[in-house]
């Protein structure tokens, strides 16, 4: 499918990916039950409120302080604690009572003088926990809820985050896409040097390892708070191409406060911000192995232009939702690697003169001409496969593909074709231009025989005075063909 650029495109499709976990779906943790919640920020979104930016461990749910607030399964009550003052009391809901590992559910930012249960009790799907805190800053008046996963009897707050809970939740109806922002100037994408703050000018070709970058939001029923996308993916399709790659999916275990720089880019030309006064999200798509496990391998992951041949590519990047909203832009972008490409050309038969041998690069027609040392040397070679032809008279056609790159050497061995002793100069007939080739290349330092060994005219190993006067007698005199043993 071909998409023009610029192209902003929002479409209401469902992968499988997306809609998986739904057969067992919880219920939300507040009511009014119905089918339409409010998010102010999302699993994996990015957050920096003055210290070290870190990723979101849960969903917020908004909703108007004094909100009752309800348990979403059955279980053990594992923690009443607060993590900062009156604020952040939360209540944890285990799986179990013993002192094993079990997982359970995070409700944060409770009223102290409302929470309704206490630690070690059992509590039934949908018991009443407390209602929500005034929250003192923007109207924002959430519960915070995620999955998490602990041990011991009674939990500390360490515990691990483990799923993100729209992966599980009721179906929440959620109408709007993911939102493309142009990252760089008029570019949708911006475009640097791998794990580097050096940006390609707007427009300009790039080389090298590269990171694109997307700027990219989503709403989930409140249009004051931007969260961030539940996926994104990306594309290059052009001479060379690479399929749909996951550049990362928030989902599962999710360490906060690891790795944040992996997902999100905060620089001079793409600071990403997660606060109350701005949400904005740079993610640099291809810090990936494919996997959409955020890994600190990650991190040096980039588009190798110099595997593409030069010209133009479109890169594609599309973000998910969680409710199957998918949002595509794309943009094209011309590659242009040159890189010193250098070699030598030897002769399978022993031949000393590797003179002649003729390489051609067939991509773009350059072609050099051996020296005297079998040497051959392009100054300037494209990236990407670069077919080669080797080619000389009397020896066997090399056709070969390397992938270029800076410095490269290579080193081809050419074999003789058939051939027939005496036909020194290749051209099919044993006649007196042999015997002027032969004499010229002893006594004059001429070209050598094609192949080698047809010079050899009285076959005994050397190529030499003897072989002069065996294909004079030859020709001149009747004496026995070269090819005699």
């Amino acid at each position: 499918m071909s998409i023009p650029f610029p192209y902003r495109a929002t479409l209401g499709i469902c992968l499988a990916l997306l809609t998986a976990g739904m057969a067992h779906a919880i219920r939300w943790p507040i009511n009014p039950l119905g089918d339409t919640y409010q998010l102010g920020n999302s699993y994996g979104e990015y957050q920096n409120y003055g210290g070290a930016p870190y990723f979101h461990p849960g969903i917020d749910i908004m909703s108007p302080a004094g909100t009752p607030v309800y348990t979403v399964k059955s279980g053990y009550v594992k923690a009443v604690l607060t993590t900062a003052a009156e604020l952040h009391w939360r209540v944890a809901i285990g799986d179990s009572a013993g002192e094993a590992e079990c997982d359970g559910w995070l409700y944060a930012h409770l009223d102290l003088a409302t929470i309704a249960v206490s630690e070690g009790e059992w509590v039934n799907e949908g018991a009443y926990l407390g209602t929500l805190v005034s929250w003192p800053v923007a109207n924002f008046h959430h519960l915070h809820f995620v999955k998490i996963r602990n041990s011991g009897t009674i939990w500390n707050s360490d515990w691990e985050f483990i799923g993100n809970p729209l992966d599980e939740l009721d179906a929440n109806d959620d109408p709007d896409g993911p939102v493309f922002e142009n990252a760089q100037g008029s570019q949708p994408f911006a475009l640097c040097r791998n794990e580097s703050s050096t940006y390609f000018p707007s427009g300009q070709p790039i080389a090298g390892d590269v990171d694109v970058i997307c700027r990219v939001y989503d709403y989930m029923n409140h249009y004051l708070w931007r969260v961030a996308p539940y996926r994104i993916d990306y594309r290059i399709d052009g001479d060379s191409s690479l399929p749909w790659m996951t550049s990362f999916c928030f989902t599962g275990q999710l360490d906060y406060a690891a790795n944040v720089d992996v997902v999100y880019r905060s620089d001079g030309t793409c600071p990403s911000y997660g606060d109350y006064d701005q949400r904005v999200y740079y993610f640099p798509v291809t810090n990936t192995d494919g996997d959409s496990v955020i890994e600190a391998g990650d991190r040096s992951r980039s588009w190798q232009t110099a595997d593409f041949h030069n010209g133009t590519y479109m890169v594609y990047v599309r973000a998910f939702d969680r409710a199957g909203n998918v949002a595509i832009d794309s943009m094209p972008v011309t590659v242009t690697n040159n890189f010193a490409l250098a070699g030598t050309v030897t002769c399978g038969d022993g031949n000393p003169d590797l003179r002649g041998a003729i390489v051609t690069l067939l991509a773009d027609g350059q072609i050099d001409t051996t020296v005297a040392g079998g040497g051959f040397s392009f100054a300037s070679v494209g990236g990407g496969t670069q077919p080669i032809t080797v080619t000389r008279i009397g020896y066997e056609t090399i056709d070969t593909v390397i992938l270029m790159n800076q410095g490269r050497q290579l080193t081809v061995t050419l074999q003789p074709a058939s051939f027939a002793r005496g036909d020194c100069n290749g051209d099919g007939t044993i006649n007196v231009g042999d015997a002027i080739y032969i004499v010229n290349y002893i006594f004059k330092g001429g070209p050598s025989p094609r192949p080698y060994a047809a010079g050899d005219c009285n076959s005994d190993g050397a190529i030499n005075l003897g072989d002069a006067i065996y294909i004079v007698n030859y020709i001149f005199k009747g004496g026995p063909p070269p090819l005699a043993t």
